[in-house]
């Protein structure tokens, strides 16, 4: 691809995340055990979510044994998840990488959160369901689409 091209793209993804993130943090929190006492209605929904982040674990890069070439795209801010917590209770959120990419050798920048800070979270819900020994067992994820650090 052109390197125009992808600088042209690089800044659109970049001009809709931004867009996105600006917008995306209005609606009223939901208490973390009212979804997770019944996600069904917030599957492929986006909720907002209010609470104090903890375990903070950034993914891990590709295993070694993986081709590795030195201008490999990696994430300046890689993917995470961390455990978000309110009076009610908690849920793991993912938060997916972002442009810019680059050359491996270009350091990371830290998350969006650390542990203890109190944040207000926009995440997508996904629901799946595995039945198991004739039970339904919803398995909830939670894709961060927006994040915003709280003063305390």
């Amino acid at each position: 691809m052109a390197p125009a091209k992808l600088l042209t793209l690089s800044a659109l993804s970049a001009l809709v995340w931004w867009s996105h993130q600006a917008g995306a943090l209005a609606a009223e929190p939901v208490a973390i055990a009212t979804l997770l006492a019944d996600p069904q209605p917030y599957h492929f929904r986006v909720v907002s979510l209010k609470g104090t982040v903890h375990q903070v674990q950034i993914l891990t890069d590709p295993p070694v044994n993986a081709p590795q070439l030195d201008f490999q795209c990696y994430f300046v801010h890689r993917p995470y998840t961390f455990v978000l917590a309110d009076d009610t209770g908690f849920l793991q959120i993912t938060v997916g990488g972002r442009l810019p990419c680059v050359s491996k050798h270009a350091p990371a920048e830290p998350p969006d959160v650390a542990e203890g800070d109190t944040a207000l979270i926009e995440a997508k819900i996904t629901v799946t369901h595995r039945y198991s020994e004739g039970a339904n067992r919803p398995t909830i994820q939670a894709l961060a689409v927006g994040i915003r650090r709280l003063k305390d």
